[in-house]
């Protein structure tokens, strides 16, 4: 541990800055600090992180964290001065280390004035994601995890998830350009403070709200009674981020009042299927309110052959002018079905150049003809029959 610790530590502060083990180990004039001690590394990994340290280290994804940061040993620069030897370019670079730490933490704080002194709040930043994080001790697998390291794990998931979107519609970085900005709650009262102000809509009953287009933030609360558990509220996650990533990509536009609803929804089922397996996530109350709100428990394929096979699909002609907020629980598992159509048998290319078009606000009729060769008509056929094949009309067990 500590020897792979300290080899990601060279690499790490030789990136940080252009001087110090950047100059001490890449140019044969520099002057050298040899110690045995230290390796010449002129640092070693903070102790006082333990186990934890992994989840902080930047190979792992971490750019910052509000405990690491906090620490009184290191103050977040995650490394401590060898005492032996007297490495100046080292001890600069952990010196400036500390201070973008403290630095980013104080205005993290700032931003969030309404829960600053919440000690069990964790912050987090990412390669393209700001979290903030206070959902209570859960079990994962069979393993219970405490808020800090259960921060770093979804933090984690959100990265594979936009790389996963990205690898999916094969969206080059430049089309995805918006930081994710996350708030996970475990209590109703922070979200309602917070989430209204940094997306700027929603109310103070809400579970969740979002802002989507060229803004990317999402704030929940963790309502025990809908997600009762990780699988729950990683599903919550993944669906909600989706969202964001679908309408960041440019041309950054929310599609779901744009009579493309079944994309904007078919997308982010498509992805809560992939990543769990199951589609439980509605984002509008008219369907919520719904008596038993939800339908046939997530597992979609099944019910959509049995509507195919009995001819009691909604046309296609039909589902692709709604609204999200227009879309019934059938609707939902239908433009599901339609995306995994789409990208099983066109992939994920043409798909992305489909939502380019809705976006810019082509009639879905032509922009379906242009990108597929087909229409709201000639559509249906293929995708019946793809169904058929793929689809089996029995429940999973």
């Amino acid at each position: 541990m500590i020897a792979r610790s300290l080899a990601v530590f060279s690499i790490w502060l030789a990136g940080l800055l252009p001087v110090g083990l950047a100059a001490q180990e890449g140019d044969p004039q520099a002057p050298k600090v040899v110690c045995r001690m230290c390796e010449s590394r002129g640092c070693f990994p903070c102790t006082k992180h333990g186990k934890l340290l992994d989840l902080e280290l930047p190979e792992n994804g971490t750019v910052f964290c509000s405990v690491a940061t906090v620490c009184k040993v290191c103050g977040g620069s995650l490394a401590t001065d060898c005492k032996t030897c007297d490495n100046v370019p080292v001890q600069e670079q952990l010196e400036q280390r500390r201070k973008l730490a403290q630095e980013w933490l104080a205005a993290r704080k700032k931003s969030l004035p309404e829960v600053e002194d919440r000690k069990e709040l964790v912050h987090i930043k990412t390669a393209h994601l700001d979290l903030s994080f206070s959902i209570k001790p859960t079990t994962v697998g069979k393993t219970k995890i405490d808020t800090h390291p259960l921060a770093h794990l979804y933090a984690t998931r959100l990265e594979e998830l936009r790389t996963l979107y990205m690898t999916t519609f094969e969206v080059p970085e430049t089309d995805l350009t918006g930081r994710l900005e996350v708030y996970m709650f475990r209590d109703a009262q922070d979200h309602a403070q917070v989430g209204p102000r940094v997306t700027g809509i929603g109310t103070s009953q809400s579970t969740g709200v979002k802002l989507m287009g060229v803004e990317c933030v999402f704030s929940m609360w963790q309502d025990l009674r809908q997600m009762p558990n990780d699988e729950a509220l990683h599903r919550n996650l993944v669906h909600n981020v989706t969202h964001l990533l679908l309408s960041n990509t440019k041309p950054e536009q929310f599609l779901g009042n744009r009579k493309a609803g079944w994309i904007d929804e078919g997308v982010a089922h498509w992805f809560e299927d992939k990543v769990t397996g199951k589609c439980t996530n509605f984002c509008f109350e008219e369907v919520l309110m719904q008596p038993g709100a939800g339908f046939k428990g997530g597992r979609w394929r099944a019910p959509v052959r049995r509507m195919v096979d009995a001819g009691e699909d909604k046309s296609f002609a039909e589902l692709s002018i709604l609204n999200t907020d227009q879309l019934t629980f059938t609707d939902h598992a239908l433009a599901f079905a339609y995306v995994d159509f789409l990208l099983a048998t066109q992939g994920g290319a043409k798909f992305r150049d489909l939502v380019k078009l809705a976006k810019r606000d082509q009639p879905m009729r032509e922009a379906l003809q242009t990108v597929y060769g087909l229409n709201p008509l000639t559509i249906v056929a293929p995708f019946r029959q793809w169904v058929k094949e793929n689809y089996s009309p029995l429940e999973p067990r």
